[in-house]
């Protein structure tokens, strides 16, 4: 193959998402158990697995982790978790589904992302934005049972038809645009200070042909989300009591980044690419943006959406800086700048762009290896197909991770170790609790638990089990 050939090749970003695509099929049928959130990814699954068998309606998704009540839970949109759950029907219930549809709808939206770069920066730095995308925190949450990355790829698509409308107003483009950013603000409202791409249409088209009133189109998306967090959420968590994050309040919120500075500073700098290169390379083109001539399009809509996203952390609180995922919205933007200052290095782009991809995949691979150490938890489903009938509820010390629950394929009560006392299970005993498991990794005190008001059925390596 000649060098035009190559660079047709490599320098073409649909190979680039094929690769980032077909990379994510390894180990995509693994189960839940990896390092990182597999907590969360246990929860999406409890929803999925409850609308595989036809325990709750769409609108009511239900957890396993139920407490003595129904599961039903406030939550994000589950349209991806009933996707998956019925899917199941047909291919039988896996994890592996899960990730497969992130894995997809994320691809889709990286394409998206390049073509909508297209309208606006040069196709060198579209490329390079896309590619940095493609490698930061983007490449690990997109094979996982989540939705923060299907929820930002649904809404640049969704950005994408906006800017089509808007020089355009065909009615397909309007529909499309409305029902993609209508979805992505649905599947995670994190994705809200992209509203701010409002401000930076009206700017940058102030003196171009347009459709003035599609203009319009990413307010009136918001609100289904509205409806859905603001109403719905709160009726469901008055009728059933269970809310997935209610967040904090702002001061709240400030208090937390004031005494955790060096984890927010942390959390800034490397989570976004996991590559502090990806990130002194951002600080440098921050440095050449101030001394540029920037169009007001620009100026008034990065102050916005970084105001909009400040007030997003700080409603979150310290689960903002505990949780890489929460920086998802702020990653493309840095994309971008990191794109553009790539591509003005021009023959040495590729080798800065190798490097960073080396750094921040190096960075998550472990994601995508076989936890071995957490895998004594699946042998959980043939204990619970043993000694607990289908419908009895159970007690777990799974310490706040829903993961063992999952596994065990029953409903009840996933408890801190430290509430093991015969006055606490007598409390839940009056709900329905028959069963008890205790992971003997984390519970220490076997003093403790032989005086437990409970009778031994079955011990291994790992558990005990109680008949309540």
């Amino acid at each position: 193959m000649n060098n035009l050939g190559i660079n047709r090749v490599f320098g073409n970003i649909s190979f680039w998402i094929g690769i980032f695509f077909f990379v994510h099929l390894i180990g995509i049928w693994y189960p839940p158990i990896e390092a990182a959130h597999s907590w969360r990814q246990a929860t999406g699954l409890m929803v999925a697995r409850n609308y595989f068998e036809n325990n709750t309606s769409f609108f009511f998704p239900m957890v396993d982790e139920t407490n003595g009540g129904s599961g039903i839970i406030g939550m994000e949109f589950p349209i991806l978790y009933y996707m998956q759950g019925k899917l199941g029907m047909i291919f039988g219930f896996h994890a592996g589904i899960g990730r497969l549809i992130n894995v997809l709808i994320s691809s889709i939206g990286l394409g998206y992302f390049y073509a909508l770069l297209l309208r606006f920066i040069p196709r060198k730095a579209s490329f390079y934005a896309t590619l940095l995308l493609g490698v930061s925190c983007f490449f690990m949450y997109s094979r996982k049972v989540m939705p923060d990355t299907a929820a930002m790829a649904v809404y640049i698509i969704g950005v994408f038809y906006f800017f089509e409308a808007l020089q355009w107003g065909r009615w397909k483009d309007t529909i499309w645009s409305l029902l993609f950013m209508a979805l992505g603000f649905l599947l995670k409202i994190s994705v809200v200070p992209w509203i701010s791409i409002t401000f930076f249409a009206y700017f940058y088209f102030r003196n171009k042909p347009k459709k003035a009133w599609i203009l319009f189109l990413p307010l009136i998306s918001l609100l289904p989300a509205v409806c859905w967090y603001f109403i719905w959420n709160p009726y469901l968590a008055l009728h059933y009591g269970n809310w997935y994050n209610l967040g904090g309040s702002f001061l709240q919120g400030a208090d937390a980044f004031f005494h955790e500075p060096k984890t927010l500073l942390h959390h800034l700098s490397f989570h976004p690419f996991f590559s502090y290169l990806a990130f002194f390379l951002c600080c440098y083109g921050i440095w050449r943006l101030f001394r540029t001539e920037l169009d007001i399009s620009v100026k008034i809509t990065i102050p916005i959406f970084l105001l909009v996203f400040l007030a997003y952390a700080l409603k979150s609180g310290k689960i903002f800086l505990s949780h890489e995922y929460y920086i998802i919205p702020f990653v493309p933007l840095m994309a971008v700048l990191g794109g553009i200052t790539l591509a003005n290095f021009r023959n040495y782009a590729w080798l800065l762009m190798l490097l960073i991809a080396i750094e921040a995949i190096a960075n998550q691979g472990y994601d995508f290896k076989y936890n071995h150490k957490e895998a004594y938890k699946l042998k959980l489903s043939a204990l619970a197909n043993r000694f607990i009938p289908q419908k009895a509820l159970v007690v777990i010390n799974g310490n706040s991770n829903p993961q063992e629950l999952y596994f065990l394929h029953r409903k009840g009560w996933n408890i801190h170790t430290n509430q093991l006392s015969n006055s606490f299970l007598g409390s839940i005993k009056q709900y329905g609790a028959a069963y008890l498991i205790i992971n003997k990794h984390s519970a220490e005190d076997r003093l403790k638990i032989k005086m437990l008001n409970a009778k031994l059925l079955m011990q291994n390596a790992d558990y005990l089990l109680f008949r309540l």
